[in-house]
C-alpha cells in the first residue's frame, strides 16, 4: 500500500511540474526577480526592454516561482488612494459619434496633466466588459491609446457604486473616450470619471536607450524618422530645438508597423513649452513630421524617447527566486483574488528589479523514450539457432548411420 501511494505521489508531482513547465513554455521571454530580503509586498519596477517584449495591453505579464507555479499580482493603479481629496472629477461630455457601437462615456481631462491611470465610478454589476480606451483633442479625431480593458465585477458592498481604475500608456489628451462593446446586451452604466492630481503629478519617466534618427526637408514639411532597437513602448519624445528662437509649428506622430503608419498624436512645437510629446505607442519605427509653412525647418541637436514607468505590485516570499514572464501573444489578462485585498497594501513599498531578458528556455520533462522492441529478432535468432541445430543434428546422425552400415 505504502509503495502505490508513493507512486501516485511521484504522478502527481511529476504531471504537476510537467503542467507548471508546459505553461510556461508559451511565454518567449523571461527575466529573472531580484531576491526580496523580507517575506512581504514589492513594486516590480518593469523595464523598458521587458515591455517591449509584451503584449501592448501587457496581459501576457506572469510571475512564476521556483516551482513554476504562477505567482498573483495586481497593477499599481488598482491601489487604492489614500488622499480623497486630492480627487478631480472630469467633466461628461456628449460627444457619441455615428460610427460608435455600444455604450460611449466621454471626459475632459481638465487638469492638464499627463494621465496613465483613470478611475472611473459605475453603478453595481456582475458582469464582463472589456473596454477601449481613445483620445482626442479637439472631439474630432481620436486616437486609440489602450484596447480590451477588462472592467472588474463589483466587490460585495451596500453602496450601489463601486470604483475602478483603468491602467494605460501615459498619454495627455485633452479627452478620453471609453468605448464598451456590449455585444447587443444591456448595457453598463457610469456615473463619473476623474484622478487622483498627487498621483498624476508624480508621474514619471524612463529612457530608452538606443535611439537613431534621420531627418528630411521637403515641401515646407520636415520629416523625422526615429529607429529603436525593439518594440518598445514610447510615451513621450522630446525634442532638443536649438533654433529659431521664436517658434510654432504644427506636429504629427505616427507609429510605424509593417510599413503601415497610424498617426498617435496631433500636436503643436512651441518655443515658449518644453517641446515634450506625450502619446502612445508601440512600435520599433515612429515618423514625424512637422509643418514648417514659409519658415526654415528648424534645428533639432537631440530627440530622445522614454517610456512611462510601469510596475506591478505583488506579494514575495523573502529570500526566494522568482521570475517574470512575458511573450506570449495568446495570453488573456489574469484574474486573482489578491485585487480584492488592495486596502491591504501599505503606501510606500519597498522596490525590486529584474535581471536582463532572456529567451526563456523552460522545457517540458519528458518521459524517457521506450526501448525498442528486439522480440521478433530475438525469435527469429532463436528458430536460426534451432534450425542450425537441427541440421547438425541431422548431420551427425547420417555421419553415424554411415559408419555403423560400414
Amino acid at each position: 500500500m505504502s509503495l502505490r501511494k508513493n507512486s501516485i505521489v511521484l504522478t502527481a508531482l511529476f504531471c504537476g511540474l510537467t503542467l507548471a513547465a508546459s505553461a510556461q513554455k508559451t511565454f518567449k521571454y523571461g527575466a529573472a526577480l531580484q531576491k526580496a530580503d523580507s517575506t512581504g509586498f514589492y513594486r516590480i519596477n518593469l523595464q523598458p526592454a521587458f515591455i517591449a517584449k509584451a503584449k501592448g495591453d501587457m496581459a501576457d505579464i506572469r510571475i512564476t516561482d521556483a516551482k513554476g507555479n504562477f505567482v498573483p499580482y495586481i497593477q499599481a493603479g488598482s491601489l487604492p488612494q489614500k488622499d480623497q481629496k486630492s480627487f478631480v472629477v472630469f467633466n461628461t461630455i456628449d460627444a457619441r459619434l455615428p460610427t460608435d457601437t455600444g455604450t460611449t462615456y466621454v471626459v475632459e481631462n481638465k487638469t492638464g496633466l499627463p494621465l496613465d491611470r483613470l478611475w472611473i465610478k459605475l453603478q453595481n454589476t456582475a458582469v464582463q466588459r472589456k473596454v477601449n480606451l481613445v483620445g482626442s483633442d479637439d472631439l474630432k479625431q481620436w486616437f486609440a491609446i489602450q484596447e480590451n480593458i477588462p472592467l472588474q465585477e463589483a466587490v460585495q458592498n451596500s453602496e450601489g457604486t463601486y470604483m475602478q481604475s483603468l491602467s494605460f500608456p501615459a498619454s495627455s489628451y485633452r479627452y478620453l473616450k471609453l468605448l464598451v462593446d456590449d455585444k447587443n446586451k444591456t448595457p453598463i452604466k457610469f456615473l463619473q470619471a476623474g484622478v487622483y492630481t498627487a498621483y498624476a503629478a508624480m508621474l514619471a519617466y524612463t529612457p530608452i536607450p538606443g535611439l537613431t534618427f534621420t531627418r528630411a526637408d521637403s515641401n515646407k514639411i520636415t520629416f523625422i524618422n526615429i529607429k529603436l532597437n525593439d518594440n518598445y513602448q514610447v510615451n513621450k519624445l522630446h525634442l532638443n530645438i536649438t533654433a529659431p528662437k521664436y517658434f510654432k509649428r504644427s506636429v504629427i506622430i505616427y507609429q510605424v508597423i509593417g510599413g503601415y503608419k497610424e498617426a498617435v498624436l496631433e500636436a503643436e512645437l512651441n518655443s515658449i513649452k518644453n517641446n515634450d510629446l506625450l502619446f502612445a505607442a508601440k512600435a520599433k519605427q515612429l515618423q514625424i513630421q512637422i509643418s514648417n509653412g514659409d519658415n526654415q525647418p528648424l534645428a533639432i541637436s537631440d530627440i530622445k524617447a522614454y517610456q512611462s514607468d510601469e510596475y506591478i505590485i505583488s506579494y514575495l516570499e523573502g529570500k526566494q527566486s522568482y521570475h517574470l514572464l512575458a511573450g506570449d501573444s495568446t495570453a488573456q489578462a489574469p484574474e486573482y483574488d489578491l485585487k480584492f485585498f488592495a486596502d491591504s497594501i501599505k503606501d510606500n513599498i519597498p522596490a525590486i528589479n529584474h535581471q536582463a531578458i532572456v529567451k526563456n528556455t523552460v522545457a517540458i520533462a519528458e518521459k524517457p523514450k521506450a526501448a525498442k522492441d528486439y522480440t521478433v529478432l530475438i525469435w527469429l535468432a532463436i528458430i536460426a539457432a534451432v534450425g542450425v541445430l537441427l541440421l547438425l543434428t541431422l548431420k551427425m546422425v547420417k555421419e553415424v548411420g554411415k559408419k555403423a552400415g560400414e
